[in-house]
Protein backbone atom coordinates (compact mmCIF):
# COMPACT_ATOMS: atom_id res chain seq x y z
CA UNK A 1 0.00 0.00 0.00
CA UNK A 2 1.51 3.47 -0.90
CA UNK A 3 1.97 6.03 1.89
CA UNK A 4 -0.88 7.94 0.04
CA UNK A 5 -3.28 5.22 0.74
CA UNK A 6 -2.06 4.73 4.24
CA UNK A 7 -2.50 8.76 5.00
CA UNK A 8 -6.07 8.55 3.87
CA UNK A 9 -7.05 5.50 5.86
CA UNK A 10 -5.13 6.66 9.26
CA UNK A 11 -6.67 9.99 8.72
CA UNK A 12 -10.20 8.66 8.71
CA UNK A 13 -9.22 6.13 11.23
CA UNK A 14 -8.72 9.67 13.52
CA UNK A 15 -12.19 11.03 12.51
CA UNK A 16 -10.25 13.44 10.40
CA UNK A 17 -11.57 15.39 7.73
CA UNK A 18 -8.82 16.81 4.79
CA UNK A 19 -9.48 20.11 6.66
CA UNK A 20 -9.05 19.57 9.71
CA UNK A 21 -5.98 17.90 9.37
CA UNK A 22 -4.77 20.55 7.18
CA UNK A 23 -5.34 23.12 10.62
CA UNK A 24 -3.59 21.13 12.87
CA UNK A 25 -0.46 20.73 10.68
CA UNK A 26 -0.45 23.88 8.76
CA UNK A 27 -0.05 22.77 5.56
CA UNK A 28 -2.06 23.17 2.72
CA UNK A 29 -5.42 21.30 2.21
CA UNK A 30 -5.16 20.56 -1.50
CA UNK A 31 -1.71 19.94 -1.15
CA UNK A 32 -2.49 16.61 1.38
CA UNK A 33 -5.13 15.99 -0.68
CA UNK A 34 -2.61 15.64 -3.46
CA UNK A 35 -0.35 13.52 -1.12
CA UNK A 36 -3.41 11.45 -0.84
CA UNK A 37 -4.41 10.47 -4.24
CA UNK A 38 -0.66 10.27 -5.02
CA UNK A 39 -0.67 13.22 -7.46
CA UNK A 40 2.59 14.34 -5.31
CA UNK A 41 5.34 12.32 -4.13
CA UNK A 42 6.02 11.19 -0.26
CA UNK A 43 6.97 14.18 1.67
CA UNK A 44 10.00 15.30 2.89
CA UNK A 45 10.74 14.44 6.77
CA UNK A 46 10.29 17.60 8.12
CA UNK A 47 6.54 17.61 6.57
CA UNK A 48 6.13 14.02 7.09
CA UNK A 49 6.58 14.85 11.10
CA UNK A 50 4.22 17.56 10.54
CA UNK A 51 1.63 15.17 9.47
CA UNK A 52 2.59 12.89 12.52
CA UNK A 53 2.33 15.56 14.96
CA UNK A 54 -1.21 16.23 13.03
CA UNK A 55 -2.45 12.67 13.39
CA UNK A 56 -0.78 12.43 16.89
CA UNK A 57 1.08 9.22 15.95
CA UNK A 58 4.95 8.90 16.49
CA UNK A 59 7.89 9.90 13.99
CA UNK A 60 8.77 6.11 14.08
CA UNK A 61 5.09 5.59 12.98
CA UNK A 62 5.17 8.19 10.30
CA UNK A 63 8.05 6.80 8.90
CA UNK A 64 6.85 3.42 8.68
CA UNK A 65 3.87 4.14 6.81
CA UNK A 66 6.25 6.15 4.52
CA UNK A 67 7.83 3.08 4.00
CA UNK A 68 11.51 4.67 5.19
CA UNK A 69 11.90 3.45 8.45
CA UNK A 70 14.52 1.16 7.71
CA UNK A 71 16.87 3.04 6.20
CA UNK A 72 16.57 6.00 8.84
CA UNK A 73 17.63 5.29 11.78
CA UNK A 74 15.93 6.51 15.49
CA UNK A 75 16.47 9.80 16.57
CA UNK A 76 17.24 9.09 19.69
CA UNK A 77 18.38 5.38 21.73
CA UNK A 78 15.65 3.88 23.34
CA UNK A 79 17.29 1.53 26.49
CA UNK A 80 16.45 -2.34 26.49
CA UNK A 81 15.80 -1.37 30.73
CA UNK A 82 12.94 0.06 32.24
CA UNK A 83 13.64 3.02 33.24
CA UNK A 84 13.39 4.24 36.97
CA UNK A 85 13.25 8.19 35.87
CA UNK A 86 10.18 9.81 37.41
CA UNK A 87 8.32 12.89 37.72
CA UNK A 88 6.10 14.63 39.89
CA UNK A 89 2.21 14.40 38.83
CA UNK A 90 1.08 17.96 39.81
CA UNK A 91 -3.00 18.40 40.56
CA UNK A 92 -3.08 21.78 39.59
CA UNK A 93 -0.71 24.30 37.74
CA UNK A 94 -1.28 28.07 37.99
CA UNK A 95 0.72 30.93 38.30
CA UNK A 96 4.36 30.72 39.75
CA UNK A 97 5.18 27.39 37.74
CA UNK A 98 7.55 25.72 38.39
CA UNK A 99 7.85 27.05 41.61
CA UNK A 100 4.98 27.19 44.86
CA UNK A 101 3.38 23.99 43.92
CA UNK A 102 4.84 21.91 45.68
CA UNK A 103 1.47 20.94 48.04
CA UNK A 104 -0.22 20.42 44.29
CA UNK A 105 2.16 17.02 43.66
CA UNK A 106 -0.05 14.12 44.29
CA UNK A 107 2.39 11.63 43.18
CA UNK A 108 5.11 10.24 40.48
CA UNK A 109 4.94 9.06 37.04
CA UNK A 110 7.77 7.00 35.46
CA UNK A 111 9.01 8.14 32.35
CA UNK A 112 10.48 6.43 29.37
CA UNK A 113 13.89 7.04 28.69
CA UNK A 114 13.50 8.29 25.23
CA UNK A 115 11.44 11.47 26.78
CA UNK A 116 14.36 11.75 29.37
CA UNK A 117 17.04 11.81 26.14
CA UNK A 118 14.66 14.22 24.21
CA UNK A 119 13.92 16.67 26.78
CA UNK A 120 15.56 16.11 30.41
CA UNK A 121 14.32 15.49 33.76
CA UNK A 122 14.25 18.61 34.42
CA UNK A 123 12.24 20.08 31.59
CA UNK A 124 9.25 17.94 31.83
CA UNK A 125 6.47 17.76 34.03
CA UNK A 126 3.19 15.54 34.45
CA UNK A 127 -0.26 17.04 34.98
CA UNK A 128 -3.51 15.54 36.08
CA UNK A 129 -6.58 16.32 34.01
CA UNK A 130 -9.27 17.99 35.29
CA UNK A 131 -12.33 18.17 33.10
CA UNK A 132 -13.48 17.16 29.49
CA UNK A 133 -12.58 19.49 27.20
CA UNK A 134 -10.09 17.54 25.49
CA UNK A 135 -11.63 14.02 26.06
CA UNK A 136 -10.74 13.46 22.37
CA UNK A 137 -7.24 13.22 23.06
CA UNK A 138 -6.98 12.73 26.70
CA UNK A 139 -9.23 11.71 29.00
CA UNK A 140 -10.25 13.28 32.14
CA UNK A 141 -8.51 12.14 34.97
CA UNK A 142 -5.29 11.24 32.29
CA UNK A 143 -1.83 12.58 33.40
CA UNK A 144 -0.53 14.51 30.62
CA UNK A 145 3.53 15.20 30.49
CA UNK A 146 4.69 18.00 29.39
CA UNK A 147 7.72 19.42 28.03
CA UNK A 148 8.84 22.84 28.18
CA UNK A 149 10.21 24.02 25.01
CA UNK A 150 11.07 27.10 23.17
CA UNK A 151 7.58 28.99 21.90
CA UNK A 152 8.99 28.92 18.77
CA UNK A 153 9.03 25.38 18.09
CA UNK A 154 5.46 25.16 19.02
CA UNK A 155 4.00 23.76 15.61
CA UNK A 156 -0.02 25.30 14.97
CA UNK A 157 -2.20 22.55 16.68
CA UNK A 158 0.42 21.39 19.06
CA UNK A 159 -1.61 20.25 22.36
CA UNK A 160 0.02 22.78 25.32
CA UNK A 161 -0.69 23.24 28.54
CA UNK A 162 -1.47 27.09 29.11
CA UNK A 163 -2.23 29.16 31.92
CA UNK A 164 -4.25 32.11 31.38
CA UNK A 165 -4.92 34.93 33.65
CA UNK A 166 -3.40 33.24 36.77
CA UNK A 167 -5.98 30.50 36.60
CA UNK A 168 -4.71 26.62 36.78
CA UNK A 169 -3.09 25.20 33.51
CA UNK A 170 -5.44 23.86 30.92
CA UNK A 171 -4.77 21.75 27.59
CA UNK A 172 -5.72 23.41 24.13
CA UNK A 173 -4.46 23.01 20.69
CA UNK A 174 -2.63 26.42 20.46
CA UNK A 175 -2.49 28.18 16.85
CA UNK A 176 -0.62 31.54 16.38
CA UNK A 177 -1.23 34.06 13.95
CA UNK A 178 0.27 36.96 13.39
CA UNK A 179 -2.62 38.91 14.45
CA UNK A 180 -3.60 36.58 17.25
CA UNK A 181 -3.52 33.58 19.48
CA UNK A 182 -6.07 30.54 19.44
CA UNK A 183 -6.54 28.10 22.07
CA UNK A 184 -9.25 25.38 20.55
CA UNK A 185 -10.59 22.28 22.71
CA UNK A 186 -10.92 18.42 21.22
CA UNK A 187 -13.92 17.40 22.85
CA UNK A 188 -17.22 15.41 22.23
CA UNK A 189 -18.92 17.93 24.11
CA UNK A 190 -18.67 20.43 21.09
CA UNK A 191 -21.47 22.57 22.56
CA UNK A 192 -20.21 22.62 25.74
CA UNK A 193 -16.81 23.84 25.32
CA UNK A 194 -15.56 26.61 22.66
CA UNK A 195 -12.35 27.90 21.42
CA UNK A 196 -11.35 31.50 22.41
CA UNK A 197 -8.73 33.54 21.29
CA UNK A 198 -7.14 36.75 22.26
CA UNK A 199 -4.93 39.58 20.20
CA UNK A 200 -1.35 39.92 19.62
CA UNK A 201 -2.05 43.69 20.84
CA UNK A 202 -3.85 42.52 24.20
CA UNK A 203 -0.93 39.80 24.92
CA UNK A 204 1.63 42.21 24.30
CA UNK A 205 -0.14 44.35 26.90
CA UNK A 206 -0.51 41.44 29.09
CA UNK A 207 -4.50 41.90 28.97
CA UNK A 208 -4.83 39.19 29.96
CA UNK A 209 -1.59 37.44 31.11
CA UNK A 210 -0.82 33.83 29.14
CA UNK A 211 2.01 31.73 29.82
CA UNK A 212 2.51 28.32 27.62
CA UNK A 213 3.79 25.83 30.14
CA UNK A 214 4.96 23.15 28.25
CA UNK A 215 3.58 21.00 25.57
CA UNK A 216 2.30 17.72 25.27
CA UNK A 217 4.83 14.70 24.85
CA UNK A 218 2.62 12.47 26.48
CA UNK A 219 -0.40 10.69 28.05
CA UNK A 220 -0.90 7.72 30.33
CA UNK A 221 -4.31 7.14 31.18
CA UNK A 222 -3.86 5.38 34.60
CA UNK A 223 -0.55 4.05 36.23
Amino acid sequence: MDFGNELRQMRKSKGLTIGQLSAYTGLNSGFISQVETGKRNTPKIETLDRIAKGLRISHEEILKMAGIFDTIPNELPISSTPSTVSIPIYGRISAGYPEGAKEDIEGNIKIDDELIERYGKDNLIGLRVNGESMNKVVPNGAVAVLAKIDTCEITNGDICGVIIDGESATLKHVYRYPDRIRFEPDSWLKEEFKPFEYSKEDIENGQPPIQIIGKLVHQQSSF
